[in-house]
Order: C-alpha cells, then structure tokens, then sequence
C-alpha cells in the first residue's frame, strides 16, 4: 500500500481505465453507441485529470526525505504525461467512431493496447511495497 499522498494520483486512473476499457468493449460487441462513447470520454477523462495532478498535486521535489516516495511520484509524473498522449489517441479514436473512418479499427485497438499497458503500471505501482 502506498502512502496516503499518492495514492488517489494512483488510484483514480487505474480505475478509469479499467471503467473505460469495458465500456469500449461493451460498446463494440453488443453494437452500442452509447457506451463506446462513454468509454472513450473516460480515457480522455483519464488525460485531464492526469494533467491535472501533474500541474497542482505532484512535486517529486517535495519528497527528498524519502527516495521511494520520489521515485513514485516521478514514475506518476511519467504515467500522467503518458494518459495525456492516450487520451489524444482516444480522442482520434472517438472521432474516427464518430465519422465512421475505416482505419477506426486499427486505432480503436492501439489505443486500448496503450490504455491497458497504462493500467498495469498503475496496478504495478499500487502493488509496490514501502
């Protein structure tokens, strides 16, 4: 279990992912519109609130006490700025949906692959002992 200080920074995002890894998949197989733009939505989600820890709540600087705590925080600052890339994707993803692009596919896929990479980083982290 990780300290206090990160450990929404960790778990807010791993939960999203996973939340819109399923909406995607849900949308996909059962032919519903709904939930595949709500899953992409979650992933771009995903990208602003990341952002949003790394500008206002991580300073790795902060922890120069503890090195596992700013080692932490850096692998969090890399992580955010990473869901900030993936939730372009997803974005290129809803708009290939959207406009019913052939390549749709192809993105729909990569951009999944990146978010469920994402997601066990996170898991990994979450899992790291202190």
């Amino acid at each position: 279990m990780p300290n206090h200080e990160l450990y929404l920074p960790m778990l807010i995002p791993l939960w999203m992912i996973f939340i819109g890894i399923v909406l995607v998949v849900i949308g996909f197989v059962d032919k519903k519109s709904t939930f595949t733009y709500l899953g992409w939505s979650m992933f771009i989600l995903v990208g602003l609130i990341s952002l949003f820890y790394n500008l206002f709540q991580i300073n790795p600087v902060s922890y120069q006490e503890n090195s596992q705590m700013r080692e932490t925080a850096t692998i969090l600052v890399k992580a955010g700025y990473l869901n900030l890339a993936g939730a372009a994707l997803s974005l290129c993803s809803l708009l290939y949906f959207r406009y019913k692009n052939r390549r749709y596919l192809l993105m729909a896929v990569l951009t999944i692959l990146f978010f469920a990479i994402q997601f066990f980083q996170y898991y990994s982290l979450i899992q790291k002992p202190k």
